[in-house]
């Protein structure tokens, strides 16, 4: 009976571990990938920069405005484009690092 209940125990800790490390935490991972995304979103904003593509800068009805707002867009997006690559490679690294550090660490052990 004693053996049942301390191979119950171990089994409750391990789920507890896996529930933790492969659920809670990559959901925390993701969480903070889309509010990255977001920030990025809001500051460069892609759709919109694309929706008033053609629009002059600031309402102001110029042809300067016109002329600087098509380069000016055109900057925005890219950087956007480039920040949104990055943001996606960086988390999909550190969550790839995440899911396989448990087997890394027990690999590092097992050869030692």
């Amino acid at each position: 009976m004693v053996f049942f209940y301390i191979f119950e125990e171990i089994l409750q800790d391990f789920y507890k571990f896996l529930r933790f490390w492969y659920k809670d935490s990559v959901k925390f991972i993701f969480d903070e990938y889309v509010k990255s995304f977001s920030i990025i979103e809001k500051n460069f904003s892609i759709r919109l920069n694309l929706k008033n593509f053609f629009k002059p800068l600031y309402g102001l009805r110029s042809i300067e405005t016109y002329f600087y707002a098509i380069p000016f867009r055109i900057i925005l997006i890219f950087i956007s484009l480039i920040l949104h690559i990055l943001n996606t490679l960086i988390f999909l690294t550190i969550l790839i690092f995440w899911c396989l550090l448990p087997f890394l660490s027990i690999s590092l052990f097992k050869k030692t």
